[in-house]
């Protein structure tokens, strides 16, 4: 029978070691690799381009209808000019599905742009708000956070919204730094509340431009995630004309 000496038992010992160590490094890689990957597919899918086909017009919706067609959910489109917030608007029972589901229903952890769920599509209440959420590369509503900068925010003063068929205009007069819980932000700004909404918004924004609100007015809250601190939003907002 061959006798082990005890060089040889260290020898197997260390090429054992060196194998698991060289499996753990390979396994580290391999999940860097997978990370980086599926990083890549979420930015993809949420990708303003992917949607640029059905991009409503003044002069011809069909594409838009075709949208439509493949989720109900679909009644809207929101364009910030000067950014690429580019996206169609959804609108489910609760504000919990479109967090994690795309444009067409499907699982998709960047979400999309959707109307609060308690909010008329028709944008007839006084203040309706608008989530999405805040993404490195230009993704879903990650370019509210450029209207941090004073520069940027004074001169970029307008978008689009279509609804109900029709091309409006808006007029973007804040920008807010808040938490989730604000309630002159998130609060029910109707009937009485309206004349202080107008009255509080200017102290509370960080950048504010008079565009002289009134009561009769109809604006959009556009509210995504500040990860600087803990329930951080940054929210820009702009009058429907």
């Amino acid at each position: 029978m061959k006798k082990f000496r005890a060089s040889d038992i260290v020898n197997f010992l260390d090429s054992f070691v060196s194998i698991l160590a060289a499996i753990f490094f390979l396994t580290i890689i391999a999940y860097g690799v997978y990370c980086i990957w599926d990083s890549s597919q979420v930015y993809a899918a949420a990708d303003a381009s992917k949607y640029s086909d059905y991009k409503p017009s003044e002069d011809d919706s069909l594409s838009f209808e075709e949208l439509r067609a493949l989720n109900p959910d679909v009644f809207g489109w929101i364009e910030i000019y000067g950014t690429a917030i580019d996206y169609p608007l959804v609108q489910a029972d609760t504000n919990d599905k479109y967090v994690n589901a795309d444009v067409m229903g499907n699982y998709s952890l960047s979400g999309a742009i959707f109307l609060d769920s308690s909010k008329p599509k028709d944008f007839s209440d006084f203040a309706s708000i608008i989530y999405g959420h805040h993404m490195e590369q230009n993704k879903m509503f990650g370019d509210i956070d450029l209207f941090a900068d004073e520069d940027f925010f004074n001169s970029h003063k307008s978008g689009s919204l279509y609804y109900d068929d029709s091309m409006h205009e808006l007029e973007i007069f804040s920008y807010v730094e808040c938490d989730a819980y604000d309630e002159l932000i998130y609060g029910d700004n109707e009937a009485d509340r309206r004349q202080n909404f107008i009255d509080s918004i200017e102290k509370k924004s960080k950048y504010f431009r008079d565009i002289d609100l009134s009561v009769d007015d109809h604006i959009v809250i556009l509210s995504t995630c500040d990860y600087s601190y803990t329930n951080g939003r940054m929210v820009i907002l702009a009058r429907i004309s």
